[in-house]
């Protein structure tokens, strides 16, 4: 009896060695540290995303920088009317002469915050037109073009694409030709045109209307000059590009209505 009572209590001691008694404390360490590395992790995130963010909004353009790109909307073939004239407090807006300018006022309008997407939403916001760019579908104006429910005619499959130059106006380059995420298209070059294309998707994309006049319609923001190359023997010009648009707006002659017929249809 005396051995197997000397078993019970050596066999007792043993299972209280391996419990621990509900007032003894914990150690804290390994909670501390898994504490630490999450504080850690979240401040080195911070601190990454910040440093980007400050990174994109220091690159082109700047608040006070001038940018100007042509921009037309070519549909089945056919141009489509250019955005109407409108302000923003962003500061990059049209004239309603087919170019972008990028003026920016805000942070909303520099560095990376100048997209094409930016500029679709100050048309929305305000302009208050419809102006919105997906990878298969676009509206404008109150029409929709989308990609395997739009046709048009002679097209088999037509699809949307965006063309871009970076120097419309004088290179003889193809494009860099987009198929998707079109917002992001950075408006940081002075001088480049960007086409948006719904069509023959084999069909080699036109350069925008008024790719030709960007200069000069650029121009009339900085009150920058143009230079007219005149005919052999004669002398050229240089006038403000605000002279030019003023001679061009003398020239331009109007019919008018005859008596009582006010031009609407009906």
């Amino acid at each position: 009896m005396g051995k197997a009572s000397s078993a019970k209590k050596v066999a007792r001691a043993a299972r209280a060695g391996g419990r621990v008694s509900s007032g003894q404390p914990r150690s804290l360490l390994f909670p501390g540290v898994l504490a630490l590395v999450i504080v850690l992790g979240v401040a080195l995130v911070v601190y990454a995303r910040e440093d980007r963010r400050n990174e994109d909004l220091g690159g082109t353009p700047q608040l006070g920088d001038h940018i100007h790109q042509a921009l037309g909307i070519n549909v089945c073939g056919e141009w489509l009317t250019d955005v109407p004239e409108f302000e923003t407090v962003v500061g990059i807006h049209s004239h309603g002469d087919g170019v972008i300018h990028v003026h920016p006022t805000s942070q909303l309008g520099v560095g990376a915050n100048a997209t094409l997407g930016r500029y679709m939403k100050n048309v929305r916001d305000d302009a208050g037109l419809e102006f919105t760019l997906t990878d298969s579908k676009l509206e404008y104006m109150g029409e929709t073009w989308e990609e395997g429910k739009t046709d048009c005619e002679g097209v088999d499959d037509p699809q949307l694409r965006v063309a871009y130059w970076s120097n419309v106006q004088t290179t003889d380059d193809p494009p860099v030709i987009r198929t998707g995420d079109f917002g992001g298209i950075r408006l940081d070059e002075d001088g480049a045109g960007i086409t948006i294309f719904f069509g023959d998707p084999d069909a080699d994309i036109p350069k925008p209307p008024k790719a030709d006049r960007l200069a000069e319609l650029g121009a009339l923001d900085t009150g920058g000059t143009t230079t007219t190359t005149a005919a052999e023997g004669e002398d050229a010009t240089t006038t403000t590009a605000a002279e030019s648009a003023e001679a061009e707006g003398d020239a331009t002659t109007t019919t008018e209505a005859p008596a009582g017929d006010d031009g609407a249809g009906g």
